[in-house]
């Protein structure tokens, strides 16, 4: 959500006077498809992920969601059950805001009625950029493209390369791209003899980035 130092500030400032606070353990889950859609969450610490979640048991990341940021919006536009599930991928710190009592304090405001609707088209964009990928990539391009922005956003800089800032799984990363896990495992020791990158349990570091923009790159050509 695109939001003035001001606004943000002011807006967290409102969303923490609302709710309560719950605290979620890795792995554990806040709600499935097919929960009632009642509520609206704002992540206050660690990280959250949005995934699809089909008949079988596959799963899609949507997005993963930092501090501040807010989540089970649809429950404001007339979503009665869950359509997503929404699981820490960290020990996790939600606040869960009544659906009404969140809607009352936004009309109260209008300039937060504004950054809601900014925040709708932000989200909508997320899911477009994963339905292209999904889409116009191959396994190589997808995770490629999505190590690229795990770097960008959670990057830490070391000795050996820029760390991706967080635990994160084979399964993780293949839910992230819409691949079987040993398709991504395949994918990443083909990254790892190339340079690219090296890996370890819950731990990838990005050796080469422009190796990993290349590879984005041939996608497209």
């Amino acid at each position: 959500m695109t939001q003035t130092v001001e606004e943000k500030t002011s807006f967290e400032h409102l969303l923490s006077r609302m709710g309560e606070s719950i605290r979620v353990e890795r792995g554990e889950m806040i709600y499935q498809p097919g929960n009632p859609s009642n509520s609206v969450y704002v992540v206050e610490e660690g990280r959250v992920k949005l995934a699809y979640l089909d008949e079988s048991g596959k799963k899609l990341t949507l997005v993963i969601l930092d501090p501040g940021e807010i989540f089970g919006e649809m429950c404001l536009v007339g979503e009665k059950r869950r359509r997503h599930l929404a699981t820490a991928i960290e020990e996790t710190v939600v606040r869960c805001i009544d659906r009404q009592v969140f809607a009352n304090a936004i009309n109260a405001v209008p300039p937060y009625l504004q950054l809601m609707l900014k925040h709708f088209a932000h989200r909508m964009n997320e899911f477009e950029e994963t339905l292209e990928d999904l889409a116009f990539r191959d396994i190589q391009g997808r995770l490629s493209r999505q190590l690229l922005k795990l770097s960008n956003d959670y990057g830490v800089k070391t000795k050996e390369g820029i760390l991706i800032g967080f635990q994160i799984t084979h399964k993780e990363l293949a839910d992230m791209i819409g691949s079987a896990r040993e398709n991504t495992t395949l994918a990443l020791n083909r990254f790892e003899r190339e340079g690219i990158l090296d890996k370890s349990r819950y731990r990838i570091v990005i050796k080469n980035e422009e190796g990993l923009r290349e590879k984005c790159h041939a996608q497209q050509n």
